[in-house]
């Protein structure tokens, strides 16, 4: 539904879930430095968030620590301990546990594991769920260490590096791609392929996104097709937050299986349309932008219109005065709208179901 505003709105997000990336090959390969001073930049802003009581700082700057330093390490505990005194119990019984299972010692491993019970025990499904901060300037020195030891081929320290800046900003989408190229060299093919996966789903669009489309492709069916189509002009169209500049192919373009999420955006008639694809390998998937304009030609009374919602059946728009001419969405399936007419003084009130077509220009009258 056509909504009206003066700038851009935020593209849908694609925010992938907060987690630490970890594995074996992480925590096991062999550094040319130490993991200490490869994670030592992080130390300082982790005890002061951890000190001032800042657990959504402070956890974030852990997970990075524990990417470097081990599930065994003392940062790890350190880690355990913040998602408890946060009161993310579930998350807090998950580091427990994560904890539990790597620490050596017996005793640490027992009280670990006691801990982890008791928290699952006592979830809390109303608790408020802990926000945490995008360590922006952290992840961004990291992915600077990580290709200045990518080029110099020591691909190890490059993997630590992007690792512990993808656990402080999952949500730049520069270290899915790193994280690739750097599996590649070190003859990980599976996590290569997940992380290339994962970029070009972010990252459908652009010089990047090309040669990771064609790496992708040299598997077979492993990637599939996303069409998108409007049924009229949209000035800004917006792919998984990245904007379209150019003509996408008749034929759709190749695209990573995964969920993808678009914005058709029309000024000129308030127009603001969301819709969502789901992509799977070695298929093609559609998305369809089907919007109309109305125009308000209600005179002799002036008036105003409010049609129902067509993805909310039972609830209505006011398309509003600003604009005689207004972008709506036509159903997918078809179905007539209702509509509802009212003069300004509130005297004159016309109802009528209406059906709208893709495309089409709709002049609305007394």
């Amino acid at each position: 539904m056509g909504v009206a505003m003066a700038q851009t709105p935020t593209p849908p997000p694609t925010t992938p879930p907060r987690a630490v990336v970890t594995g074996e090959l992480v925590h096991s390969v062999k550094t040319k430095k130490s993991r200490a001073e490869i994670s030592q930049f992080l130390v300082a802003a982790a005890q002061k968030a951890a000190k001032a009581r800042d657990w959504s700082r402070a956890i974030p700057l852990y997970q990075g620590l524990v990417v470097a330093r081990g599930p065994a390490s003392a940062e790890s505990k350190q880690l355990a301990t913040l998602w408890t005194l946060s009161g993310q119990n579930e998350r807090a019984a998950e580091a427990w546990s994560a904890y539990a299972s790597a620490v050596a010692d017996a005793k640490e491993r027992d009280a670990a594991l006691a801990e982890s019970t008791r928290l699952a025990t006592f979830v809390d499904p109303f608790a408020d769920k802990l926000v945490l901060v995008t360590m922006a300037a952290e992840a961004k020195a990291a992915f600077a260490s990580g290709r200045k030891a990518f080029a110099a081929k020591q691909y190890e320290d490059a993997l630590v590096y992007f690792t512990v800046g993808y656990a402080l900003a999952p949500e730049l989408p520069g270290f899915l791609r790193e994280l690739g190229a750097t599996y590649d060299k070190l003859g990980a093919g599976g996590p290569k392929r997940e992380f290339y996966r994962r970029y070009l789903v972010q990252r459908p669009f652009g010089a990047n996104a090309d040669i990771i489309r064609a790496e992708l492709q040299k598997d077979k069916d492993v990637l599939g097709t996303l069409l998108v189509s409007s049924s009229l002009p949209c000035t800004e169209l917006w792919v998984n937050r990245q904007r379209i500049s150019g003509k996408l192919p008749d034929k759709g373009i190749i695209v990573a299986p995964g969920s993808y999420k678009g914005l058709c955006f029309n000024p000129k008639y308030e127009m603001a349309l969301f819709e969502y694809a789901t992509v799977e390998a070695g298929k093609p998937a559609s998305m369809s932008f089907r919007w109309a304009i109305i125009e308000n030609k209600l005179e002799k009374p002036l008036g105003r219109i409010t049609l129902e919602n067509p993805k909310s059946p039972g609830s209505y728009v006011d398309l509003g005065i600003t604009s005689n001419e207004i972008g709506v969405a036509a159903p997918a399936d078809g179905r007539k709208l209702k509509m509802i007419l009212k003069d300004d003084s509130g005297v004159r009130t016309v109802e009528r179901e209406i059906k709208i077509e893709p495309g089409q220009r709709l002049p609305v009258k007394w």
